[in-house]
């Protein structure tokens, strides 16, 4: 496997440093390639959520499907590059959607989006969750069992949240409620087949360097 010229030197110099073999410098730079892929995609995540004036809503959406991610899984790109990106697209246009339907939709429909989408995320869950990867099966059926436990406990968790701000008065209530149900959307969707489906076109996408 391939790593950025960054992870293995870093990897390189640490391995030589402890005196690692070269099996487990291969570990150390996927670990190294790993913090600084998830670093970039949390900070560009954000940077663009700002720019666009989203940025609160932008960490909601962060949390809400980071932590679904790590129990009920979903579908993936087979490039972390790839994979990123999408996050740092996605994430900060579901917040720009969220405050757009706050500002132009009534109660009624963000209540009603709301319900749809906590319905679609408990039956995903139930039905789906958890989702794992070629490269990362779950083997052990108490872990794929425990896994699916939390996977519903989250959807409980972010479902009384958003009854919460359904209740709230605070200033950004309507929008960070939306925020929540649209991120909920997105974990329904890359949990089932369409997800899946839009994530193997990601991988399709060839991107060639024009002369």
């Amino acid at each position: 496997m391939s790593y950025l010229p960054f992870s293995s030197y870093w990897a390189g110099y640490l391995a030589s440093k402890a005196g690692l073999r070269s099996e487990q410098k291969e570990i150390l730079a996927y670990v190294i390639e790993l913090i600084i892929l998830n670093g970039a995609n949390i900070f560009f995540t954000l940077l663009f959520g700002y720019l666009l004036g989203v940025f609160p809503g932008t960490v909601t959406c962060l949390i809400t499907v980071a932590t679904f991610r790590q129990a009920a899984g979903g579908a993936h790109s087979n490039s972390a590059w790839r994979c990123a990106l999408v996050s740092i697209i996605i994430f900060p246009l579901l917040a720009l959607l969220a405050a757009f339907l706050s500002l132009h939709n009534a109660s009624f429909c963000n209540n009603a989006i709301s319900v749809v989408a906590v319905s679609a995320g408990l039956l995903s869950v139930f039905l789906k969750a958890p989702v794992d990867t070629a490269n990362a099966p779950i083997i052990s059926q108490l872990r794929r069992k425990k896994l699916k436990i939390l996977s519903i406990i989250a959807v409980i968790i972010f479902t009384a949240i958003i009854f919460y701000l359904h209740l709230s008065s605070l200033v950004r209530a309507a929008e960070i409620q939306l925020c929540l149900a649209l991120s909920i959307l997105w974990v329904s969707f890359i949990l089932n087949k369409p997800g899946h489906i839009f994530f193997s076109y990601v991988d399709s996408i060839a991107f060639r360097r024009k002369i």
